[in-house]
């Protein structure tokens, strides 16, 4: 691995610990002013989604890639994200769309905040809600995360310990993170997530803005460290023994 990549993984884990403690340490006023609608870590979020996006428009039209869907397909994605985050840029353009606002749980022009989107939490105070789950693929927010995580986690460990799923991923052309990417999600959202169990109820509403920043830092750098480095300028390679990254890892 290069000294590079071993820099960039250093201060994803570096930058991810520190987000989650200074949110969970942190004097609560202060953190109320951060994490509020329009605070800070909106705004950053908002932000990782136009970088997102701008690298994955980067990519495609810089080096016309021969396997256009991931590319294309994560340019898209930034773009609704950062629409759905900023309210489709309402909150600087402060036009109205009454049909949607009068429907939405904070009225304003986006979908997710829609009512019929809206499912329980799958934590209640501190608890596994039975009514969450239940509800869980109503919600937008919830598949978003099923998306994240089975993107992020569940195919790269899949990709592991089952050679004909490594095979079919591999064709789609999906391209896997590194064991250390994923094995820094986990940690990273692991803590958060205990942290938001065992803390009070503006800390968990804290929190849970924190980690909708991190999952667009954390899509923004697969989009930087992978499609852009790679360039999709795939050849043919052997699948690898168990012991090896996966073929589509880059190291």
């Amino acid at each position: 691995m290069s000294r590079q990549k071993k820099i960039s993984y250093a201060l994803l884990l570096i930058l991810g610990l520190f987000s989650i403690s200074f949110i969970w340490l942190g004097e609560q006023s202060y953190v109320y002013r951060i994490t509020r609608e329009d605070g800070i870590i909106e705004n950053i979020t908002a932000l990782f989604y136009l970088f997102g996006f701008i690298t994955g428009l980067y990519v495609i039209f810089k080096y016309k890639p021969k396997r256009l869907l991931l590319p294309i397909l994560w340019t898209v994605l930034c773009l609704i994200f950062l629409g759905e985050e900023t309210s489709w840029f309402q909150r600087f353009l402060n036009y109205s769309v009454p049909a949607v606002e009068n429907v939405n749980a904070q009225s304003e022009f986006n979908f997710h905040n829609l009512a019929i989107f809206k499912g329980d939490d799958l934590f209640v105070d501190g608890k596994l809600s039975k009514q969450g789950i239940l509800n869980f693929l109503k919600s937008t927010q919830n598949i978003f995360r099923l998306g994240f995580f089975s993107y992020f986690v569940a195919i790269p460990l899949l990709m592991m310990v089952a050679r004909r799923f490594r095979k079919f991923a591999t064709k789609l052309g999906y391209i896997r993170p590194h064991n250390y990417f994923v094995f820094i999600i986990l940690l990273i959202f692991g803590c958060s997530f205990v942290f938001a169990i065992i803390s009070p109820t503006d800390k968990k509403m804290a929190l849970a803005e924190t980690r909708e920043m991190l999952y667009a830092f954390f899509i923004f750098a697969y989009i930087w460290i992978y499609i852009k480095d790679t360039r999709f300028n795939f050849s043919a390679q052997p699948i690898t023994p168990l012991a090896k990254e996966s073929v589509r890892e880059v190291n």
